[in-house]
């Protein structure tokens, strides 16, 4: 198997890394956060409300932070993908111009803290995710072959995954402060995956209807070829996001007692 992954995020504002924010940090804490205590048995539901919180508070953004935009819909620029085996699905897709939609009805399932190794894991829940696209495909799923292009659509249902962030403490201006130093995502479970590829035959629509009903009866198979690439492409946007919100939110808002 070899799966490529050309990953480019617009994220509506496209800024460079050294971009200059509106504000340094976010000096107030929101009303919405509630810095929990380590000690307390109760910390991981008060840990994993935070990042619910924060998720439905700034998904168009953050007050003072140009170079975070909007989780939803999010602007991807390019996945490429290429199974080249022997197995029922031999596929080579390029998709380009992606928005998701969905990721806004995210659920956090638990969220841990580890003050020894300082990484943070998080469990999450997407109930469904459409993610619509340019295409260009070859290939062939089971006897069908494929080569088009045209308008894709992909649709998500019940995605289960676990992202663990290490970070380093970093003090400034008296705040407490955790950059991200690696982000790592698995996917444990899928509960649907749908594919449509308009203009797949050249207009031909009995052959497309027949591809479509074909990618979703076997859908399992198709997903297992496309999980790398979307692992890596959820992991790239969680890194991202991660890093800013942690970047320019003191860690305080968020743990009372973490020591630097």
């Amino acid at each position: 198997m070899r799966i490529q992954n050309q990953i480019g995020f617009l994220v509506l504002i496209a800024v460079a890394a050294t971009g200059v924010n509106a504000d340094k940090y976010l000096a107030e804490k929101p009303d919405f956060l509630t810095p929990c205590k380590q000690t307390d048995p109760g910390f991981n539901r008060c840990f994993a409300k935070n990042f619910q919180s924060s998720f439905t508070n700034w998904n168009d953004g953050l007050p003072g932070l140009k170079s975070l935009g909007s989780f939803d819909p999010l602007h991807v620029k390019s996945v490429t993908i290429a199974e080249d085996g022997s197995g029922p699905v031999s596929i080579n897709i390029g998709l380009t111009n992606l928005v998701l939609t969905g990721l806004k009805h995210t659920t956090v399932d638990d969220a841990s803290f580890n003050p020894t190794k300082l990484i943070t894991k998080v469990k999450f829940t997407v109930p469904k995710v459409q993610i619509d696209a340019d295409y260009k495909v070859k290939g062939r799923v089971l006897t069908l072959p494929l080569d088009g292009n045209g308008k894709a659509k992909i649709v998500i249902e019940k995605l289960k995954m676990e992202v663990a962030v290490r970070l380093n403490l970093r003090k400034e201006d008296g705040a407490l402060f955790t950059d991200v130093e690696k982000t790592r995502l698995e996917i444990h479970e899928v509960g649907g995956f749908q594919l449509r590829l308009d203009n797949l035959f050249n207009g031909q629509k009995v052959l497309e209807e027949t591809a479509t009903s074909l990618f979703n009866d076997n859908w399992r198979d198709l997903y297992e070829v496309m999980k790398p690439s979307i692992s890596a492409t959820v992991q790239t946007v969680m890194n991202d996001r991660f890093s800013k919100i942690f970047h320019y939110v003191p860690v305080t808002y968020y743990i009372s007692d973490i020591e630097e």
